[in-house]
């Protein structure tokens, strides 16, 4: 995958996919069959650079399957590029 954007970092806009993807700040992951753990994620608000052009080379069957192998013929949905940042985590709480 080779993907050409603009060098420019602008802000995300209220309301875009970029904004929906990028901007979580809980995070959650399975422990067992019968608990799972969230965790609160700490990072500044990323900035997103401008997509000029893509390429996406794939064998999508022999990467991940016969049932993946459908995206050989597809066009992404969106392809979007953040300026991301360290992150931090501030607190874990299991569930049950």
């Amino acid at each position: 995958m080779t993907v050409n954007a603009a060098a420019q970092k602008d802000e995300m806009l209220a309301g875009s996919i970029e904004e929906f993807i990028f901007e979580h700040y809980y995070g959650y992951t399975k422990i067992d069959n019968n608990v799972s753990q969230e965790y609160k994620v700490n990072h500044p608000r990323w900035q997103v650079n401008k997509v000029i052009d893509y390429s996406v080379q794939c064998d999508f069957n022999a990467m991940y399957g016969e049932g993946f192998s459908f995206l050989n013929n597809k066009k992404p949905d969106s392809i979007m590029i953040a300026e991301g940042s360290p992150v931090t985590i501030n607190w874990k709480r299991i569930s049950f």
